[in-house]
């Protein structure tokens, strides 16, 4: 390893544990040369600078370490957004990041007025970077089915638009787009080789689009890949007031607790995060001396709904969360997509299409990658006990009795208790309460459950090690799943403060239109007006060549394929190819 690399792995190991011990954080981010950290630049290789209400905006994301010029290990998280002329947001995604790349999409409702959009993309670490590093792609939206078009109507001061062959350099010096022909009939078979043509120099990163060139609308250029690396600045200037830190190991949720009573400390409180459901996950950690929190999510969650409370005196103090630090917009200037009256049929036909596509959606169905992780955080050392096999008992309290070994019910008073796990040593510590968990959520007042229906409980898993979670020590874990799964739902305490997050969009599984003998019956009446033929957000190109198949679409013209990507030393790909569909 270089001496550029252990320098990496020290200062990440800095930051990790920085978000983690939360001692004075605030003063150690400031402590750290942020300079010594390489900045990051993000490229989005995107389907379409004109869309329709009722389509969908495609694309594939690309973060890259500003001063190797290579994709980045960093950041695990990255942010893209569709911004207004108003500077106000349509959506903020969450993408997650696996060794520089991500995608997602957007179905751009008719809620979404006419009008000229940014598509920017940026990392949290980016935000300490020069002012307006992020990216920023030009989109311009058609919605036919309002009625106020003033945004984009034809007017006398219209500017001159640059197409987006202005901005593209076509680069096969290491690859080359290769079609079995030029022009194809409706719904035939398209072979498309990729092939690398420099020994292996053309392997890497690569997205693929497919999609109809609409000569009716002059549309707003698309930087390639080549021309992005030219216009995006890679170093930092000066050292920011307040740094914000990179998201290392996935989502960095950061927050506030803040005492009712002025006089209540709030360094080194314990705080705990639930994000319940199957796969639930759960962090705790610990506030700083200004109340200042930060949690490491990495593990993928289907989940929105998040409970936090403060372990211990919960109801003495209030939190908040942050949210995700967005770029400065205010320097933004919009390209000026203008609409002729001559378009007007050319709009009605996409419009048109577009309804038909969309009405048959549900036969056509993009697919989700789920995660299959269903390990809890501590692993597979739980004994359980699944109640169905089991003589079932009405509450909690009973089926402790009768079927946990191991674990029961201490009665503190009249109206309070406690449960408790024995320990393999005999000297046990009983001073310690258990981590009791429902669907992943934690249960500090052990009272308001003794009596809870134990016919709505699927198992409990039962760990009887002393266990640490974080800095935070508990004699054992009871962890009781629901058959539901949703006892969050109904959880009220207070103290416990139900917040919602903005979760990473899950990654998606393109449906691809499919036309032989074998689907003949069930596609021939079934009207297929695609605009876009294919869209394909990740491909690792790593071999001589690759050969993909789609297919064309009832639609007939002029189609473009989009190659954009990075090889595997840095060097930025960018190829344009067009087919015609008769």
């Amino acid at each position: 390893m270089n001496r550029h690399s252990m320098k990496l792995v020290v200062i990440f190991l800095l930051f990790y544990s920085l978000v983690n011990s939360q001692s004075n954080t605030e003063d150690k981010l400031q402590s750290i040369d942020y300079k010594d950290i390489p900045q990051e630049k993000v490229y989005i290789h995107y389907n379409s600078s004109l869309l329709f209400t009722g389509e969908y905006l495609y694309y594939s994301l690309y973060c890259i370490n500003a001063k190797l010029n290579l994709l980045s290990d960093l950041s695990k998280i990255a942010y893209v957004e569709l911004v207004g002329e108003d500077k106000k947001s349509i959506f903020q995604h969450k993408i997650n990041l696996n060794k520089g790349v991500g995608q997602g999409d957007f179905f751009l409702p008719v809620t979404i007025p006419s009008g000229n959009y940014k598509l920017v993309g940026y990392t949290q670490w980016m935000n300490n970077g020069v002012k307006n590093n992020f990216f920023q792609g030009d989109i311009s939206v058609i919605n036919p089915y309002q009625g106020n078009q003033k945004n984009i109507l034809e007017t006398s001061d219209k500017k001159e638009i640059n197409s987006d062959s202005d901005l593209i350099q076509n680069d096969n010096t290491n690859v080359k787009l290769i079609l079995n022909k030029k022009k194809f009939t409706k719904r035939s078979k398209v072979q498309l080789t990729i092939k690398d043509i420099r020994s292996n120099l053309g392997y890497g990163n690569y997205s693929i689009s497919v999609k109809k060139k609409d000569t009716s609308f002059q549309e707003a250029s698309r930087y390639s890949t080549k021309t992005f690396f030219s216009l995006y600045e890679s170093q930092q200037s000066g050292s920011p007031k307040k740094i914000v830190p990179p998201e290392l190991r996935g989502e960095l949720i950061s927050g506030k607790i803040t005492p009712v009573d002025s006089g209540t400390l709030v360094s080194n409180k314990k705080v705990a995060i639930s994000i319940p459901g199957e796969n639930y996950e759960l962090k705790i950690a610990e506030a700083d001396g200004d109340g200042v929190f930060y949690f490491n999510v990495d593990k993928a969650h289907i989940e929105q709904d998040a409970l936090v409370q403060v372990l211990g005196d919960k109801e003495k103090f209030r939190i908040t969360l942050d949210d995700p630090k967005s770029p400065d917009y205010s320097d933004l200037v919009f390209n000026k997509f203008s609409l002729s009256s001559e378009s007007k049929s050319s709009v009605l036909e996409r419009s048109v299409y577009n309804q038909i596509r969309n009405g048959y959606f549900s036969v056509k169905p993009d697919t989700l990658a789920l995660n299959d992780d269903k390990s809890r955080f501590y692993g597979d050392i739980a004994q359980v006990f699944n109640l169905d096999d089991y003589t079932r008992f009405p509450t909690i309290r009973e089926t402790l009795v009768e079927i946990v070994n191991n674990a029961w019910i201490k009665k503190i008073d009249e109206e309070q208790y406690v449960f408790q796990v024995r320990g393999y040593e005999s000297s046990s510590n009983y001073a310690f309460l258990p981590l009791v968990i429902i669907d992943g959520v934690i249960i500090q007042d052990h009272s308001t459950i003794v009596d809870y229906n134990a016919n709505k409980i699927k198992s409990i898993k039962l760990i009887r090690d002393l266990y640490f979670l974080n800095s935070q020590m508990f004699q054992g874990v009871i962890d009781i799943e629901t058959i539901d799964g949703d006892y969050y739902k109904s959880f009220r305490s207070e103290g416990v403060y139900s917040l919602t997050l903005s979760k990473p969009l899950p990654i998606k599984k393109y449906y691809h239109e499919q036309y032989d003998e074998a689907t003949k019956s069930t596609t021939d009446h079934i009207p297929d007006y695609r605009h876009q033929l294919l869209w394909i957000p990740n491909l690792k190109f790593d071999a001589k060549e690759m050969v993909i198949d789609f297919f064309t679409s009832d639609n007939v013209g002029q189609y473009e394929i989009s190659l954009e990507g990075f090889t595997d030393k840095g060097k930025p790909v960018s190829i344009r190819e067009i087919l015609i569909v008769e």
